[in-house]
């Protein structure tokens, strides 16, 4: 899986530089506005082709819903860890953790306006869940930082 060659010495420190600090505010801003618009999407969109059946409609936006979570933080450790090569664990898990919470904060703000422009009534979920997908984000990248930093894949995918 890791044909690449890692800088061992690198992966030591932990501080950045000015040019990974840039790259992981824009990592972040970009991966939560993704996710915002993900699950914004899903859970409109959901709610026009379910309307009257709520039992489908709030598992399919359940699912929906985490797999785009799952898809863009997995894929944002992955991607920072390309663009950054080397760089520490840590921040990989810190882009993963706040890149969720971040595009959540978003997801809710962005329900919030909907519901003010238009009066649509859609349930808003609470502030709340933004404590359940900070520790999804942790899960997800932990498990992208695994699948990264293990060099057989098989010993990768069963870590």
């Amino acid at each position: 899986m890791s044909n690449r060659k890692t800088n061992r010495a690198r992966a030591v420190e932990i501080g950045l530089d000015t040019d990974d600090k840039r790259a992981l505010w824009r990592t972040i801003l970009l991966s939560s506005i993704l996710l915002g618009l993900v699950l914004t999407l899903v859970y409109l969109l959901l709610g026009k082709l379910f309307p009257a059946n709520i039992k489908l409609l709030n598992a399919s936006r359940t699912a929906l819903s985490l797999l785009g979570f799952w898809v863009v933080i997995t894929s944002t450790v992955r991607t920072f860890d390309r663009v950054r090569e080397g760089i520490h664990a840590l921040w990989l898990v810190l882009i993963g953790v706040l890149s969720a919470s971040v595009g959540i904060v978003l997801f809710l703000i962005a329900l919030r306006v909907w519901n003010e422009l238009g009066d649509h009534g859609a349930a808003l979920p609470g502030f709340n869940i933004l404590g359940f997908y900070a520790a999804a984000g942790l899960v997800a990248s932990l498990i992208s930082l695994i699948n990264l930093r293990v060099e057989r894949e098989l010993m990768g995918n069963l870590l």
